[in-house]
């Protein structure tokens, strides 16, 4: 490899990345900030704006386990650029739409190229370096990841309030449409794996059995769809991915594979992942809701706050490895998700503009989320083994959606629940406490569910982490 080739690989490919996922991770929460304006505009219920956010995260989990085998079949370059095309397009729909149905159906099909493109993308950038740059290679691609939950929110207010709602999604055209020139001129065509046959019945089951229970949750409430509908598809949504799992044991070429699950370690990271990422999903809806419905505040001040909670989390991920080396996994984790609980009981308290406690509210909840977002994304994948871990990844990555996408549909149907609870009635300010609540609740199962991991392992996983930071100070 020559020395351009060489920079070409540690460097450019992984900024073009990089610069697809920072339109991804931004657009994954840009959204939120601007659901008050987009009701009135709409004319539609906020609360049932929450399917615009659901939708979007439940294409993404239905879409990802399959990512990779298309990346294998087809060629890595190929499959993301197609998918910065699917994203492109899904971002000019929804910017074209006027109805509710027309807004989610375009975020499904949004999320079904985000879902292609971030893990297509890191792929690219893992095969390209040598395994002794591999950490600084991907130092490139971290950033998006931790930058654009902090700009979203604010990027959506300026933009709302500047420009309209519409450009939220618009934006995304000419940042993608360069990403897609670069990743033409400058990405490497690396040629298709050797694949076995894709199981086709398998991911329709998965993908069927993901996207009708998680959109049945999501419509509960009366959104979209009667209640009788929205829980009969999470009854079919359950019994598919049941049939699923009884056909996936035993396969080797099962996409979501539930024999992983014989490790503890990865089932302990599933569960209590899952669980607790409910919350993250909730603040990411309800903390605009409470600043601009409840509160009162303009959208600049509601993308502000809302940003100060990825804010502090951005802040937290350069002090997590140190902090999981001085005290274990098993204790950070236990008390970062105790922490977590204690600011969502006290941001069920807000009940005027009061800076002084709203700020080290928000900033604390973020902190504790990235703390424990980094020791659960580690002990998921301490047992598996290197022919498991592109599974795990993909399983990881489904679980994670799952959490995001319970915990909106759960905290809007609390919010809705604890007031009127006719679809059409807005959210008043005395109905928040009791959703913050309920996602402390959630919280509290979490951090029963993480005593579940063994002193022995997390004196393993300690060790392992050490290691890890010991990578990450050379670089």
């Amino acid at each position: 490899m020559t020395a351009t080739q060489d920079f070409r690989a540690r460097v450019v490919v992984p900024l073009i990345v990089a610069l697809a996922m920072l339109m991804e991770t931004t657009d994954a929460t840009v959204l939120a900030t601007a659901l008050p304006v987009l009701s009135q505009d709409l004319s539609v219920p906020v609360l049932s704006l929450k399917l615009a956010l659901s939708t979007y995260l439940i294409a993404f989990a239905a879409m990802v386990p399959v990512s990779g085998w298309l990346a294998d079949r087809f060629g890595a370059r190929r499959v993301f650029v197609a998918a910065m095309v699917v994203f492109l397009t899904g971002s000019a729909l929804c910017a074209a739409q006027s109805t509710l149905t027309g807004l989610v159906l375009s975020r499904a099909v949004q999320g079904a190229g985000g879902a292609m493109m971030v893990p297509v993308g890191r792929l690219i950038v893992l095969r390209g370096v040598a395994k002794d740059e591999m950490v600084q290679a991907l130092a490139w691609i971290t950033v998006p990841a931790l930058m654009g939950p902090a700009l979203g929110p604010l990027v959506g207010a300026t933009v709302t309030q500047t420009l309209g709602w519409r450009w939220i999604f618009l934006v995304n055209l000419p940042i993608g449409l360069i990403a897609i020139a670069l990743a033409v001129a400058l990405i490497p065509r690396l040629p298709p794996e050797p694949v076995a046959p894709l199981d086709r019945t398998g991911f329709v089951l998965s993908a069927l059995g993901l996207g009708a229970g998680l959109f049945g949750l999501s419509c509960l409430g009366e959104h979209l769809v009667s209640t009788p509908v929205a829980l009969g598809a999470m009854a079919a949504g359950l019994a598919v991915m049941a049939l699923y799992t009884i056909r996936a044991r035993g396969r080797s070429d099962a996409l979501v594979d539930p024999r992983l699950f014989r490790h503890h370690t990865f089932t302990v990271g599933i569960v209590s992942g899952t669980i607790f990422r409910m919350s993250g999903g909730a603040a990411a809806f309800l903390l605009p809701l409470l600043f601009q419905v409840g509160l009162g505040l303009s959208i600049l001040v509601s993308g502000l706050l809302s940003g100060l909670f990825a804010l502090g989390g951005l802040t937290m991920r350069a002090l997590a490895p140190r902090i999981l080396d001085r005290f274990g996994f098993r204790r950070t984790l236990i008390v970062g998700t105790l922490v977590s609980t204690v600011a969502f009981l006290g941001l069920g308290t807000i009940q005027s503009v009061n800076y002084a406690v709203i700020v080290p509210l928000v900033i604390l909840a973020g902190f504790a989320q990235a703390l424990v977002f980094t020791g659960l994304n580690g002990i998921v994948f301490v047992d598996a083994t290197e022919e498991e871990m592109g599974r795990a990844t993909g399983l990881s990555a489904v679980s994670q959606q799952v959490g995001l996408t319970a915990g909106i549909s759960l905290s809007a149907f609390v919010l809705q629940m604890g007031g009127n609870p006719a679809p059409e009635a807005p959210p008043q300010l005395a109905h928040f406490p009791a959703a913050f609540w309920a996602m402390a609740a959630v919280l509290m199962i979490a951090a029963l569910s993480l005593t579940a991991l063994r002193k022995g392992e997390a004196a393993a996983l300690r060790h392992r982490a050490e290691h890890a930071h010991r990578q990450h100070d050379r670089v």
